[in-house]
């Protein structure tokens, strides 16, 4: 009986376990999947507005088309079962500016709902073949909290203050330094990780 009984709590443990293990990888799948879905919606979908703008189509429907190009490359790069929403921040097709929120909410193994959120900035330059691009990672506790990539020589986007229970967001920092950094004196040079502090 002894045995029984350890064998049962040994096998609920190991199930446990396993869907504790399977509930945080699928969360990074999820993360994953939607930041490679969000950069290359954006980025494909200024591309067209990029190649519209060069054949001077007259036909082209502003914003609103891209918009629904952008829309329509995100839901092709989704597959997995969960419900989207998708917040356009900013769609500027005379300036080539998209910045784009997703919240993908999905259900757990264990049948609890979890959500993810992801984020993407691109501002589309005329010289954009000829410069390079850079990421800008912002992270809150060790977690990104906004990322965006910039065309190299563009100025830094402050994203929103993020908010800490009980704390005050002060600055951002470089990662690794404790150096308040001026984002509006910044350009995209190279990659960057900036860190909240809070007090």
């Amino acid at each position: 009986m002894k045995h029984t009984v350890y064998g049962i709590s040994l096998t609920a443990l190991a199930v446990l376990i396993i869907a504790i293990v399977l509930g945080v990888s699928g969360k990074n799948v999820r993360k994953n999947e939607m930041e490679t879905a969000l950069n290359t919606a954006i980025e494909q979908s200024l591309e067209q507005l990029r190649l519209k703008k060069a054949q001077n189509r007259q036909e082209f429907a502003g914003y609103q088309e891209l918009i629904a190009d952008f829309n329509g490359l995100l839901l092709s790069q989704i597959e997995s079962d969960s419900e989207l929403q998708v917040e356009i921040l900013t769609a500027d097709e005379k300036k080539g500016i998209l910045d784009v929120r997703i919240t993908q909410s999905y259900q757990t193994i264990l049948g609890r709902e979890q959500k993810a959120v992801c984020r993407k900035s691109v501002i589309l330059e005329e010289y954009s073949g000829k410069k390079g691009y850079h990421t800008v990672t912002f992270l809150v506790d060790g977690e990104t909290y906004c990322r965006y990539s910039l065309y190299e020589g563009s100025k830094l986007i402050q994203p929103k203050h993020p908010q800490k229970e009980g704390k005050v967001f002060q600055y951002w920092a470089k990662q690794g330094e404790h150096q308040e950094c001026v984002l509006e004196e910044m350009k995209a040079e190279d990659e960057l990780v900036l860190e909240a502090v809070f007090r």
